[in-house]
């Protein structure tokens, strides 16, 4: 299943936490425009026999998928950032 939410946390000294829930389903409506450009390449190149378009899609997908439960955190110094996907 895709992310359909990212957790964002931001902490600096001194501060309070900044602490953020972004809906991502947002984020995956944007991206449907790119997808429908992106589908006459893909076409073409798979009437070419370079690769199949049933290849991409599965492969697209497995990533987005993967990416569920995904947690990035950096930090710098006294700063702190961390992602989280749901």
């Amino acid at each position: 299943m895709m992310p359909m939410l990212a957790l964002v946390r931001v902490e600096r000294p001194r501060r309070r936490p900044v602490r953020l829930w972004l809906p991502l389903f947002l984020l995956w409506l944007l991206l449907a425009p790119l997808a429908l450009l992106a589908a006459p390449l893909l076409i073409a190149l798979a009437l070419l026999g370079i690769f199949g378009p049933l290849l991409v899609a599965a492969g697209v997908w497995s990533v987005v998928s993967a990416s569920r439960g995904a947690l990035l955190t950096v930090h710098t110094g006294a700063d702190s950032f961390s992602l989280r996907l749901l």
